[in-house]
C-alpha cells in the first residue's frame, strides 16, 4: 500500500510539473522558417535576394529563424547595371519574423528610392510580391514609377512616403515575381 501511494505521490508530481512548464519553453521546439521565393520572368539576370547577416546574394530558399532586412532584386538585368542590394535598379524589401508576442510583424514594400545616399533604385522591370503561408497579402504589381503604378512603393527621395505591406502570422514566406 505504502508503494501504490509512493508512484501515485510522484505521478501527481509529475504532471504538476508538466503543467507549471511555461509554455515559452514549449515555443523553442516550434522551429521557425521563412519560405522566399524568386521568380524571374525577364529573360536576363538572375532574381536574387541578401537580408541582415548574410550578405551573399542567393535565389529561392527557406531560411530557419527571423529574416530582416531582407532586399531581392534581379542581379544582370539587362538594360540595366544592377548592383549589389539592387543598386541602380528596383528592389523588394522585406522582413520575415514571428511575433511571438514582441509586437514583431512580417512586412515588405517596393522601393524606388534614387535620392542622395539611397541606392539610386529606379524602375527598369515589372515587381510583385505576396506573402504566403496563413498571411496572403499582397499590394498590387508594381509596372512604372508613379505612386499609381507602384502601390505603397518609396519613390524619389521621400523616405517618408511608401506604405509597406503588413502582417502578423508565424513562419509567414514571401513570393516575388520580377517581370
Amino acid at each position: 500500500m505504502m508503494f501504490n501511494t509512493v508512484i501515485a505521490v510522484f505521478s501527481a508530481l509529475f504532471a504538476v510539473n508538466v503543467m507549471a512548464t511555461p509554455v515559452e519553453n514549449h515555443l523553442d521546439a516550434r522551429a521557425e522558417s521563412h519560405n522566399v521565393k524568386l521568380v524571374n520572368n525577364c529573360g536576363s539576370g538572375k532574381a536574387v535576394f541578401l537580408y541582415q547577416g548574410n550578405s551573399t546574394p542567393q535565389g529561392s530558399t527557406t531560411i530557419s529563424g527571423p529574416l530582416n532586412g531582407g532586399v531581392a532584386w534581379v542581379d544582370g538585368f539587362s538594360g540595366a547595371n544592377c548592383l549589389s542590394s539592387g543598386v541602380n535598379c528596383g528592389i523588394v524589401e522585406f522582413t520575415l519574423t514571428n511575433s511571438q508576442g514582441q509586437g514583431k510583424q512580417n512586412a515588405a514594400d517596393y522601393s524606388l528610392l534614387d535620392g542622395p545616399g539611397l541606392g539610386n533604385h529606379k524602375y527598369h522591370y515589372k515587381m510583385n510580391f505576396g506573402f504566403t503561408g496563413s498571411c496572403t497579402k499582397a499590394p498590387g504589381a508594381c509596372t512604372g514609377n508613379s505612386a499609381s503604378q507602384c502601390p505603397g512603393a518609396y519613390l524619389g527621395s521621400a523616405t517618408e512616403g511608401g506604405a509597406p505591406t503588413q502582417c502578423l502570422s508565424d513562419n509567414t514566406g514571401i513570393t516575388i515575381t520580377f517581370c
